[in-house]
């Protein structure tokens, strides 16, 4: 975010004004002036297909998460289940937390499920 200052000094602003704002001033290093210009950031129009995988298999690995551990039946199980595993997830990694290892769990099965091409 950039810090507003009055109209009058216009050269001084660089940045998002705030943000709701679409766009940005930016200043040209050839002739020093200030302008503006829109764009509506869409930061997965850059992605490689790869990234897009990935964050297609990150989506759906935190959807399902959250409905697991809303539900309190499936909790317990999940506790049980994680016990049971000793820790160790289906992609053959330990994890510390319930949540770490549930959550690579549905990562690893969904890149499985889904592979990349």
């Amino acid at each position: 975010m950039s810090q507003v200052v009055p109209a009058a000094a216009i050269n001084e602003i660089h940045g998002k004004p705030n943000g709701r704002s679409i766009g940005y001033f930016y200043q040209s290093k050839i002739t020093g002036k200030t302008f503006y210009r829109e764009r509506i950031e869409d930061y997965q129009k850059n992605q490689s297909p790869r990234q897009k995988w990935n964050s297609a298999a990150f989506k759906a690995a935190n959807a399902q998460l959250k409905i697991i551990l809303n539900d309190p039946d499936l909790k317990a199980q999940l506790q049980a289940d994680y016990e049971a595993a000793n820790h160790i997830a289906s992609n053959g990694k330990a994890y510390t937390t319930l949540r770490a290892w549930k959550f690579n769990s549905l990562l690893h099965d969904w890149k499985q499920s889904h592979p990349f091409e």
